[in-house]
This record gives structure tokens, sequence and C-alpha cells, in this order.
């Protein structure tokens, strides 16, 4: 697997916001840009850079920043911790 980017990276690139702007709690319909298009845009990111199929059925349990790291966790197969 290649060097993984992080996952607020990954959000913050697709909203284009700054990564400062996002914390654990930051989630789909209440992070600024965060809305149904650009939440697609973070999924087929996520799949890009991770090298991944997230099933359509699974979609809805990565809308917030919290279960991305953990998703991001889980693949490095690392400790859970903050990022």
């Amino acid at each position: 697997m290649k060097n993984l980017k992080s996952p607020k990276e990954i959000v913050a690139r697709v909203l284009k916001i700054s990564i400062d702007q996002l914390n654990d709690d930051s989630a789909y319909g209440e992070t600024p840009n965060w809305d149904s298009l650009n939440h697609i845009d973070i999924i087929n990111e996520l799949e890009n850079n991770y090298e991944i199929q997230i099933p359509d059925s699974d979609i809805e349990n990565y809308m917030t920043i919290k279960a991305i790291v953990k998703l991001y966790k889980k693949l490095k197969n690392a400790p859970l911790q903050n990022e």
C-alpha cells in the first residue's frame, strides 16, 4: 500500500477549506462545503488514495471525520488515536 494521505488532508482538499477547520466532530452538512456532491468526492478520494472500494451501502458510515480517521487507522493497522 502506498504512503497514505491523512483523512483530514483529503477532506480539506476536497472541501477547499483549511485543515485547521476540521476536527473529529466535523461532519457532513455541518462543515463548510460538505454537501452531498462533495461527500461523493470525498469517498472517491478515499477510495483512490487508500486503494479500496467503499460499497454504496457503506457510504453513509463515513460522514464524519471521526469515522474516516477510524477507517484510516484500520487501513494503517495502527492503534486508534486522534489524527
